[in-house]
């Protein structure tokens, strides 16, 4: 048994009518409705698919020590043979709320003048007395 894509109201008026109001062919409704399982396997063929690199995914983000972004991790899986686009690789980081982060900016070392540390010897040792310039 079909169920009908239109529901309740077909018995009240004709389909041609119903689609004619919401400016929709008839062969449009038929054919969405008859596709929708086709629709629903792409989807569940997706989502296993994003399963899958969502683990190789993670195992380079893990491998980069969590500072790669999706366009590395995409270079990655490309070096290993994973073919799949750039914007897939973002989008699968972005749904999993995996995101590189910041480094924290290097703090400049200057000269420590506090410590006991002897200076070091005059190897030279020499005198220099001079009475005129050059």
């Amino acid at each position: 048994m079909t169920v009908s894509p239109v529901g309740p109201r077909q018995r009240e008026n004709a389909v041609s009518t119903l689609c004619r109001l919401v400016r929709l062919s008839r062969s449009w409704l038929y054919g969405y409705h008859a596709s929708q399982a086709a629709r629903d396997d792409r989807r569940e063929r997706r989502s296993a698919r994003d399963d899958v690199l969502l683990a190789k995914i993670m195992r380079v983000f893990k491998a980069s020590k969590h500072r790669y972004g999706s366009k590395r991790i995409h270079r990655d899986l490309c070096a290993e043979g994973e073919h799949v686009p750039e914007r897939r690789v973002a989008r699968i980081m972005r749904e999993s709320r995996i995101s590189a982060g910041q480094r924290k900016p290097r703090k400049p070392v200057t000269t420590n003048s506090n410590h006991k540390l002897t200076p070091s010897p005059n190897l030279l040792l020499e005198a220099f007395h001079c009475t005129t310039p050059n």
